[in-house]
Protein backbone atom coordinates (compact mmCIF):
# COMPACT_ATOMS: atom_id res chain seq x y z
CA UNK A 1 0.00 0.00 0.00
CA UNK A 2 1.42 3.51 -1.19
CA UNK A 3 1.65 6.50 1.77
CA UNK A 4 -0.14 8.62 -1.08
CA UNK A 5 -3.90 7.85 0.45
CA UNK A 6 -2.21 9.36 4.07
CA UNK A 7 -0.22 12.01 2.25
CA UNK A 8 -4.06 12.92 0.76
CA UNK A 9 -5.73 12.94 3.61
CA UNK A 10 -3.00 14.82 5.64
CA UNK A 11 -3.54 17.73 3.32
CA UNK A 12 -6.89 17.38 3.87
CA UNK A 13 -7.07 17.31 7.18
CA UNK A 14 -4.55 20.34 7.57
CA UNK A 15 -6.61 22.38 5.01
CA UNK A 16 -9.78 21.58 7.30
CA UNK A 17 -8.00 22.66 10.54
CA UNK A 18 -7.00 25.93 9.09
CA UNK A 19 -11.04 26.58 8.29
CA UNK A 20 -11.73 25.20 11.50
CA UNK A 21 -9.17 27.48 13.72
CA UNK A 22 -10.53 30.18 11.50
CA UNK A 23 -13.84 29.42 12.09
CA UNK A 24 -13.53 29.12 15.67
CA UNK A 25 -11.68 31.68 16.45
CA UNK A 26 -13.22 34.16 13.80
CA UNK A 27 -14.14 37.06 16.60
CA UNK A 28 -10.55 37.45 17.43
CA UNK A 29 -9.38 38.47 13.81
CA UNK A 30 -6.24 36.31 14.31
CA UNK A 31 -5.61 33.74 11.05
CA UNK A 32 -4.73 30.37 11.24
CA UNK A 33 -1.05 31.02 10.14
CA UNK A 34 -0.80 34.14 12.79
CA UNK A 35 -1.68 31.35 15.42
CA UNK A 36 0.74 29.05 14.30
CA UNK A 37 3.32 31.70 14.73
CA UNK A 38 1.88 32.56 18.63
CA UNK A 39 1.73 28.76 19.09
CA UNK A 40 5.48 28.30 17.67
CA UNK A 41 6.60 30.57 20.26
CA UNK A 42 4.85 29.46 23.25
CA UNK A 43 6.05 25.76 22.53
CA UNK A 44 9.33 26.19 21.27
CA UNK A 45 10.00 30.02 22.64
CA UNK A 46 11.76 33.14 21.03
CA UNK A 47 13.01 33.00 17.61
CA UNK A 48 13.98 34.85 14.83
CA UNK A 49 12.22 35.47 11.90
CA UNK A 50 14.38 33.07 9.64
CA UNK A 51 14.15 30.44 12.30
CA UNK A 52 10.76 30.80 12.82
CA UNK A 53 10.55 30.34 9.09
CA UNK A 54 12.70 27.43 8.61
CA UNK A 55 11.33 25.67 11.41
CA UNK A 56 7.62 25.68 9.94
CA UNK A 57 8.87 25.10 6.45
CA UNK A 58 7.84 28.30 4.85
CA UNK A 59 9.70 31.52 3.74
CA UNK A 60 11.00 34.02 6.25
CA UNK A 61 8.72 36.65 3.81
CA UNK A 62 5.69 34.74 4.67
CA UNK A 63 6.51 34.65 8.82
CA UNK A 64 7.42 37.93 8.72
CA UNK A 65 3.98 39.24 7.62
CA UNK A 66 2.50 37.34 10.44
CA UNK A 67 4.96 38.91 12.93
CA UNK A 68 4.15 41.99 11.53
CA UNK A 69 0.31 42.29 12.48
CA UNK A 70 1.09 40.84 15.87
CA UNK A 71 3.89 42.82 16.55
CA UNK A 72 1.22 45.55 15.80
CA UNK A 73 -1.83 43.98 18.04
CA UNK A 74 0.60 44.02 20.78
CA UNK A 75 1.13 40.13 20.72
CA UNK A 76 4.49 40.01 20.44
CA UNK A 77 7.57 42.27 20.88
CA UNK A 78 11.34 42.18 19.59
CA UNK A 79 14.28 41.44 21.47
CA UNK A 80 17.56 42.19 21.35
CA UNK A 81 19.45 38.81 20.21
CA UNK A 82 22.74 38.42 21.22
CA UNK A 83 23.83 36.35 18.70
CA UNK A 84 22.71 39.10 15.34
CA UNK A 85 22.49 42.70 16.03
CA UNK A 86 19.98 42.97 12.99
CA UNK A 87 17.78 39.85 13.08
CA UNK A 88 15.75 40.23 16.58
CA UNK A 89 13.99 37.68 18.62
CA UNK A 90 10.44 37.42 18.55
CA UNK A 91 8.71 36.63 22.14
CA UNK A 92 5.58 36.74 23.43
CA UNK A 93 4.19 39.59 25.34
CA UNK A 94 2.11 38.61 28.38
CA UNK A 95 -1.35 39.56 26.04
CA UNK A 96 0.07 37.11 23.42
CA UNK A 97 0.90 34.41 25.70
CA UNK A 98 -3.23 34.48 27.01
CA UNK A 99 -4.46 34.88 23.45
CA UNK A 100 -2.78 31.66 22.42
CA UNK A 101 -3.11 29.99 25.78
CA UNK A 102 -6.86 30.67 25.79
CA UNK A 103 -7.25 29.61 21.64
CA UNK A 104 -5.87 26.28 22.48
CA UNK A 105 -8.26 25.65 25.62
CA UNK A 106 -11.08 26.42 23.58
CA UNK A 107 -10.02 24.59 20.92
CA UNK A 108 -9.56 21.45 23.19
CA UNK A 109 -12.65 21.96 24.76
CA UNK A 110 -14.60 21.97 21.13
CA UNK A 111 -12.14 19.16 19.78
CA UNK A 112 -13.65 17.33 23.47
CA UNK A 113 -16.75 17.43 22.40
CA UNK A 114 -16.63 15.72 19.20
CA UNK A 115 -17.26 12.16 18.38
CA UNK A 116 -14.84 10.94 16.33
CA UNK A 117 -15.14 7.31 16.66
CA UNK A 118 -11.84 5.99 17.06
CA UNK A 119 -10.01 4.62 20.08
CA UNK A 120 -7.46 6.35 22.54
CA UNK A 121 -4.93 3.88 21.23
CA UNK A 122 -5.67 4.84 17.60
CA UNK A 123 -4.95 8.44 18.11
CA UNK A 124 -1.43 7.98 19.47
CA UNK A 125 -0.80 5.32 16.74
CA UNK A 126 -1.81 7.93 14.06
CA UNK A 127 0.16 10.29 15.84
CA UNK A 128 3.19 7.93 15.98
CA UNK A 129 2.50 7.43 11.94
CA UNK A 130 2.52 11.10 11.51
CA UNK A 131 5.63 11.91 13.43
CA UNK A 132 7.48 8.75 11.48
CA UNK A 133 6.74 9.95 7.90
CA UNK A 134 7.44 13.82 8.89
CA UNK A 135 11.08 12.80 10.33
CA UNK A 136 11.87 10.55 7.01
CA UNK A 137 10.22 13.32 4.96
CA UNK A 138 12.80 15.67 7.00
CA UNK A 139 15.76 13.54 6.72
CA UNK A 140 15.40 13.47 3.41
CA UNK A 141 14.95 16.84 2.50
CA UNK A 142 18.58 17.78 4.31
CA UNK A 143 20.38 14.77 2.28
CA UNK A 144 18.92 16.68 -0.69
CA UNK A 145 20.27 19.78 0.01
Amino acid sequence: MSPTSLFDETRSLFHTLKQWSETLHAELGVTAAMRGALELILLGGSATVPEMGRSRGVSRQHIQQQVDVLLERGFVERQDNPAHKRSSMIALTDKGRALIQNMRAEELNALSRMQVGVSDNAWLEAAQVLSAWRAALQRDTAARL
